[in-house]
């Protein structure tokens, strides 16, 4: 990470501490995200209670669902905010790159979202102490939570590039999660060809976390979510260059 890269993490990871929303965020996450580890949800993801198993494997399941919500919100600042203030006009004037903005606040957002699903960690040493703990799916299903975290930050920031209203960014940020979560949904995919379904399921984010969440590291995934972000920055990167010619 370079010296201007650094700076921009920086100012970008200290801004969510900077006012109560970013603690509201945490409490938030853990709260809905404990209440339905011990009391399951829909019938679908059982309670912890009822699976008899030392295991954090429901509690990774809900991150999906948590992250359509959660995440539209922490990302909608990112540019919205710099444009109605006009910050932004003053990071153009600094010896920062287009990339470099860019990677700066993706990275300070995905570090964000990243502590915030690792603040789970003392239920899963909880968890531990109640029973065998199998290290490796647990390591897996962070590592997965962590990449999917990522991606949905970056498809957030390009949204908030977009425009300087950050309810619209939310808005728009948590209709394209919510589709890109739906892709891989049994009930779409039952009224399709089965062609067409795999080939929409695999451009779902949800799709590519059933590995992880089974606890198996899948290169083919992990490349998913890597070039995923990798293409949502040079998409990004085009939108300032393109704004900065206007």
């Amino acid at each position: 990470m370079n010296h201007s890269i650094s700076v921009l993490f920086k100012r970008e990871f200290q801004n969510y501490f900077n006012t109560p929303i970013g603690y509201v965020f945490a409490v938030v996450m853990l709260f809905l995200n404990l209440v339905f580890f011990f009391y399951g949800i829909f019938g679908s993801i059982p309670a912890f209670w009822e699976a008899r198993i030392a295991s954090v494997e429901s509690f990774m399941k809900l991150l999906p669902f948590t992250f359509i919500l959660l995440i539209p919100a922490v990302t909608m600042r990112l540019w919205a905010e710099e444009r109605r203030s006009g910050t932004i006009e003053l990071l153009r004037t600094m010896p920062f790159t287009e990339l470099d903005l860019v990677l700066g606040k993706l990275f300070g957002a995905w570090a964000y979202v990243s502590l915030l699903i690792l603040a789970s960690l003392p239920l899963t040493i909880s968890i531990w102490m109640m029973g065998r703990l199998d290290v490796g799916a647990t390591f897996a299903l962070y590592l997965g939570s962590i990449l999917m975290g990522g991606a949905y930050v970056s498809l957030g920031m390009l949204v908030s590039s977009f425009t300087k209203e950050q309810i619209v960014a939310f808005v728009i940020t948590f209709f394209f999660s919510l589709t890109f979560f739906l892709m891989n949904l049994y009930l779409i995919g039952q009224h399709l060809p089965p062609a067409v379904a795999s080939f929409v399921s695999f451009f779902s984010l949800s799709f590519h976390f059933n590995s992880f969440s089974r606890g198996l590291i899948d290169l083919s995934d992990t490349i998913f979510f890597l070039s995923f972000m990798a293409l949502m920055v040079a998409l990004n990167v085009l939108r300032l260059r393109q704004e900065a010619r206007v």
